[in-house]
């Protein structure tokens, strides 16, 4: 049976499905392998495939990687180090944060805190006292007390973490308080002086607003501020609208337009000595029904915005201790509830319909700063704070309280110097916090934020290359000879002329004044002042000494200073006479 049929045996299939390949062709394709590999698969440039979630763990912050590491033992005694499961996290690929998706959904979970990774940019040197994102949550603006403002682009930055831009708006003044404007094109800054600014997107000044006389008594007949700016709003929802406080103790709206005038004062008569009380901070309800204003009395008044500010709608007196500064004001979005961030170290709670006690307060958040601000999570479930320690001892720590009953429900540890401002933008879904040592932490989830940080820790620092070095700067030979001196370029030229005829910059002497004498000065023609230019200055042929002497009499008879007090009591001179009558003989 065994030679039964074999011919048609061979024709059939031995078995079902994919052949076994022999032990030979297998080495062949192992030895074809490895000589593929030498090989290019693709001319051209090509396409790198970033690996995201290295990107993202070297960010991850050191409290949170060190508590998923546990201690195990195993069962032959050893001691080893493992790392807790945890679910999955699924990042988005870098098109899908350029396109700004949030998602199927489209909606952001914001019970999961965003603070699993941080960012720092460290470009000030200073305490970071204002910060601003626009609308969108592409740019980022920070104020300081080193007297700049620095404008950061998410998109455009990489992981060198620098500004685009610098701004020194104000001069020498410490910048109180920054904020976008409803549609992002302009910026309101608030600075230590009496003159408010608006900047546009890009740095640039647009309007710079009245300040007031100081000799005139009554506040309401001021064309603007007298005192230093403590804090500025913009209107909800009209983009033409600011309100701005200061030092001399009133609240002032402006329309933008109008830049030589406020609109509106509102005077608050204080019951302290003098009637005056600095106003420290200031806020808008979200339907501008009512604006706020914290005082130095320890008072908070909120008035209305169509009555006529005699009197304040709702007084909250004692609202916080006296002589300190409420540094922050805010409005829940129903309008009956107000927070304060009070300079007495606590956070309160205020129901607008009874406002004899405040609802909850929270106490022991140490705060220095008259700019620390408190906000709401954009579900308004929680409230936001930053606390303050002494530089180099202890942590500042960005603090998280319930709405409900003010307790803490988490901490984080920022940096070891005080937390001053914090930012929660909804749409990125990031926090952002400014700290007392000059630097911004930016916080962040890998999995629930979009956008913002997301998009420049993916992107490496560019690396020098040996050619990426700047070649064409001029090289300055005073002494070469003529034909080895390169020629001046014309934007140079040209800058020198235009200092040239700029009178500060090259120092030149004061003209004739011509007309009414100003300043001092008193009206001379053309012809006074080349006469004056011919008297002949004869100090430098004059003998020093002559001119000396010749005083010297008057000096002897009639002694003014020195010689007079000491008459009494100055010894008679006594000189060697025989050396004299030797040099005689």
């Amino acid at each position: 049976m065994s030679g039964f049929n074999d011919d048609l045996s061979n024709m059939l299939p031995k078995s079902f499905g994919q052949k076994k390949e022999s032990n030979k062709k297998e080495s062949n394709d192992a030895d074809w392998d490895a000589l593929r590999a030498f090989m290019p698969m693709s001319f051209g440039k090509q396409a790198k495939n970033n690996d995201l979630t290295q990107q993202f763990d070297k960010t991850k912050r050191e409290d949170i990687v060190e508590t998923k590491k546990a201690r195990v033992v195993t069962t032959e005694g050893e001691v080893e180090s493992k790392t807790t499961k945890i679910d999955p996290v699924e990042y988005d690929s870098a098109d899908d944060m350029d396109s700004g998706s949030d998602g199927e959904s489209g909606k952001i979970d914001f019970s999961i805190l965003p603070t699993t990774h941080s960012i720092k940019l460290a470009d000030h040197h200073r305490t970071v006292s204002a910060l601003t994102l626009d609308p969108s949550g592409t740019r980022l603006v920070s104020g300081s007390y080193d007297y700049d403002i620095k404008f950061w682009d998410f998109a455009g930055m990489d992981q060198s973490y620098k500004p685009f831009r610098t701004v020194q708006p104000c001069g020498e003044h410490q910048i109180h308080h920054l904020e976008y404007s409803l549609t992002g094109d302009s910026i309101l800054v608030i600075s230590g002086s009496a003159r408010a600014k608006i900047f546009s997107r890009d740095g640039i000044e647009k309007s710079e607003y009245a300040k007031g006389d100081p000799y005139i008594r009554d506040l309401k007949h001021t064309d603007g501020h007298t005192g230093a700016l403590t804090s500025g709003k913009w209107h909800p929802f009209d983009k033409e609208t600011f309100a701005t406080s200061s030092q001399d103790g009133t609240i002032r709206e402006w329309d933008v337009e109008r830049k030589r005038k406020q609109k509106t004062t509102i005077v608050y008569k204080s019951r302290e000595r003098g009637g005056r009380s600095p106003c420290t901070a200031i806020t808008y309800s979200q339907d501008a029904k009512y604006l706020a204003g914290a005082y130095q009395d320890g008072t908070i008044q909120v008035w209305d915005t169509k009555g006529n500010h005699l009197r304040p709608a709702i007084p909250i007196p004692n609202a916080h201790q006296k002589q300190t500064e409420t540094s922050s004001l805010l409005f829940s979005r129903d309008g009956r509830t107000l927070v304060s961030r009070g300079g007495d170290d606590t956070v309160k709670l205020w129901d607008l319909r009874n406002v004899k006690t405040p609802l909850k307060t929270a106490y022991n958040l140490d705060i220095v700063n008259p700019e620390a601000n408190v906000i709401f999570s954009p579900d308004e479930k929680l409230i936001l704070t930053g606390t303050a320690c002494p530089k180099g001892k202890g942590f500042g720590q960005l603090v998280m309280l319930d709405r409900e009953n003010l307790e803490v429900k988490d901490s984080i540890n920022v940096t070891q110097s005080s937390v001053v401002k914090v930012l929660w933008h909804p749409r990125l879904n990031q926090i952002i916090t400014g700290s007392a040592d000059g630097i911004v932490t930016v916080f962040y989830s890998a999995t629930y934020s979009t956008r913002g940080a997301k998009l420049c820790v993916v992107k490496a620092a560019k690396t020098r290359a040996v050619d990426d070095y700047e070649i064409n700067r001029p090289i300055i030979t005073p002494h070469a000879l003529p034909m080895f001196k390169d020629e001046e370029t014309r934007p140079s030229k040209k800058k020198r002329d235009k200092l040239r005829k700029d009178p500060v910059a090259s120092y030149r002497p004061d003209l004739p004044m011509s007309g009414h004498g100003k300043g001092g000065r008193v009206n001379m023609n053309q012809q006074q002042a080349v006469i004056k230019s011919f008297a002949k200055d004869t100090t430098r042929d004059e003998d020093p000494r002559e001119a000396l002497l010749k005083y010297a009499e008057l000096a002897e008879n009639d002694p003014l200073w020195v010689s007079n007090v000491y008459k009494k009591t100055q010894p008679n001179p006594v000189f060697d006479e025989e050396q004299e009558e030797e040099d005689k003989k």
